[in-house]
């Protein structure tokens, strides 16, 4: 009989520590979460009041806000495109390159005008010297020479020709690299918008979950403590709870990592926090499904910067290539001195020249520099040949991997609609089912969780099929602030 007792006792002591800690668990759950947003969505969990979905969404605004310790800095797609546009730093790199290619084909344009130069010369000349390399003489000379001079090799061999197409091709690439870089920024920004945003609908479905949860545990409590419920039941919704908990502080980390890329991309300071204004995820089709993906292709081969610079690029290694050939052509070059010429001790005289020079090489170093030469940079225009080959290759596929992932992401997101519908019903049929004593709390938990990976995977597909579509513009080389931005209206609080 004391066994018995002894045992009841204890059994006692531990279900009383348990309540004990139970309660503090809900009392810090509580005082996490006294604030506005716990109390309306309280209110709200048990039908006591409605609210816009604008007005709940300005409520978690604030406390995720506080969370994170930021001031949230509100803004639309719309704009983040054009801050990035303007303040990318991909960009102006692309675009001082750019700047350098400029001048360096000025510069070879310019290479076919003629040098003008000052030339003076003073010598003091003392001792002996041979005279017809017979006669030894003595003498004391200053000679002075005073000359203005112009130069012009003419063609240089021909090889201005080639340089100026060289250069001239090596402009046409870095400016289309710089048109590839804004499209590069353009997709970014968007996709990094996406990804905030989509964190960002998450974020509340996670803060709805959470305060479920404290309710859930509330009323577990509130039935054992009756009599009526089990202790199993309590348990669990204390777990469910704490579950839930980690998973939001989890959401809203994700999302503060997403905020910071986004601020890199535009260019911005990456401490800002950039926040979309948009208080839902629309589906939004910015590729006509009627194209195939050879039509696809085709566009691409057409408007893809990348391709076009890689194009210019070939054609400026074939210019480089090329040049070896002036080896074997004659230099000239045409001169004219003007000037005075004399010794301190004569005087100086008008001195005047005209010079014709003609050179002819065979070639560098008996010919076998220049063929050496020829063959190596045939070889450097065949990479380059093939490294077209390859960029083509990769675009078609780029464009086929987005072309299914829309194709995909469009299916998974009429699934995810009805598996949220059936979601709503199931949580509310299972409660009303435990309510009547014909379900059990584990049958809520379960809804409760198939409710909330719905609504998660619905934001995800939503946002996954918007880049998708946004990739595809991308991949087809026809990407743009106009075409991306085609029927967006931005929902501002």
């Amino acid at each position: 009989m004391k066994i018995l007792l002894s045992l009841i006792m204890f059994i006692f002591i531990q279900i009383s520590a348990f309540c004990a800690e139970v309660d503090d668990f809900m009392f810090q759950c509580e005082q996490c979460s006294d604030n506005d947003s716990y109390k309306t969505f309280k209110m709200l969990i048990k039908g006591e009041a409605t609210i816009s979905d604008i007005d709940k969404r300005l409520i978690i605004d604030r406390e995720v806000e506080k969370e994170l310790n930021s001031n949230f800095i509100y803004t639309d797609l719309e704009n983040c495109i054009n801050t990035a546009l303007g303040e990318n730093y991909d960009i102006k790199i692309s675009d001082a390159e750019k700047t350098e290619a400029f001048w360096l084909n000025k510069n070879a344009q310019f290479q076919l005008l003629p040098s003008i130069y000052y030339n003076y010369d003073i010598k003091n000349l003392e001792g002996q010297y041979l005279v017809g390399g017979i006669v030894a003489t003595t003498t004391h000379e200053v000679p002075i020479q005073s000359l203005a001079v112009l130069e012009w090799s003419t063609i240089n061999q021909g090889r201005y020709f080639f340089l100026l197409a060289q250069t001239r091709n090596l402009l046409k690439a870095a400016r289309a690299n710089l048109e590839f870089t804004r499209d590069e920024t353009i997709l970014k920004t968007v996709q990094a918008y996406y990804d905030t945003l989509g964190k960002k609908m998450e974020i509340e479905v996670q803060k709805v979950n959470l305060y479920n949860r404290l309710e859930q545990l509330k009323y577990t409590k509130a039935r054992f403590d009756a009599g009526i419920g089990t202790l199993y039941d309590v348990k669990r919704a204390q777990a469910e709870l704490a579950g839930a908990q980690q998973e939001y502080t989890t959401t809203v980390n994700s999302f503060r990592l997403y905020q910071a890329n986004l601020a890199n991309i535009m260019g911005v300071d990456i401490l800002d926090a950039i926040y979309p204004f948009e208080i839902q995820v629309d589906k939004r089709e910015l590729v006509d499904p009627k194209y195939s993906i050879e039509d696809l292709y085709k566009q691409a081969l057409d408007s893809r910067e990348d391709l076009r610079a890689k194009r210019a690029e070939v054609n400026a290694y074939r210019a480089i290539r090329n040049a070896n050939y002036t080896d074997i052509i004659p230099a000239v070059t045409l001169s004219y001195q003007n000037g005075y010429v004399g010794t301190k001790r004569a005087g100086m005289s008008a001195h005047n020249s005209l010079t014709l020079d003609i050179r002819a090489y065979l070639g560098k170093n008996l010919l076998l520099g220049t063929i050496t030469q020829l063959k190596a940079d045939s070889a450097v225009v065949k990479q380059k040949k093939l490294e077209l080959v390859n960029l083509e290759r990769e675009v078609k596929e780029d464009i086929l991997s987005s072309y299914y992932d829309s194709l995909n992401a469009l299916k998974k997101i009429e699934a995810s609609k009805v598996e949220v519908a059936a979601a709503d019903i199931s949580l509310d049929l299972s409660l009303k089912n435990m309510k009547a004593g014909e379900a059990t709390f584990i049958d809520v938990i379960n809804s409760q969780n198939l409710k909330v990976q719905a609504n998660i995977n619905l934001i995800k597909n939503m946002i996954e099929y918007n880049k998708a579509q946004t990739k595809l513009l991308f991949d087809i080389g026809v990407i743009s602030p106009k075409n991306v931005l085609k029927d967006y209206e931005t929902k501002f609080y």
